[in-house]
């Protein structure tokens, strides 16, 4: 039995939703080991303050704030080719999941400095900096 393109068409929509489901759940969890993993280091300094802790908890932070920039300008770009597909399906490929070629382009500076990354991943910055000059 051969399936009808519409539902072809839908289930290629379902494949982009899954992926930027999966996208923004490694940001959450990027988020939570974040605050986890600041928190403790936080914790370790207040009790044994060393230069080394604190600037342990600032690679930390800056790496994943690198991670989570990736995986939400990869999520940026599938949401941009999931609203490409849905409005023009004959534009786009059956079952294509190349975001690159058929999204907008989604600059990474654009999205390490988006205000939601500013506003978790400076305020940790900045506590994170605030211990180095604390224990200067």
């Amino acid at each position: 039995m051969i399936t009808p393109p519409w539902e072809q068409r839908a289930k290629h929509l379902e494949f982009l939703q899954s992926t930027i489901a999966r996208l923004s759940t490694n940001s959450f969890l990027i988020k939570g080991w974040t605050m986890t993993l600041t928190g403790a280091l936080g914790a370790v300094v207040t009790q044994l303050p060393k230069r080394s802790v604190a600037t342990a908890a600032l690679l930390l932070t800056m790496g994943f704030w690198l991670l989570d920039s990736y995986y939400l300008r990869q999520e940026r770009m599938f949401r941009s080719l999931y609203e490409k597909a849905a409005e023009d399906p004959s534009g786009i490929p059956l079952f294509t999941l190349d975001a690159d070629r058929y999204s907008e382009p989604v600059g990474c500076l654009a999205v390490f400095l988006s205000s939601t990354m500013l506003l978790f991943y400076g305020s940790l910055l900045l506590l994170d900096v605030t211990g180095l000059v604390v224990l200067a």
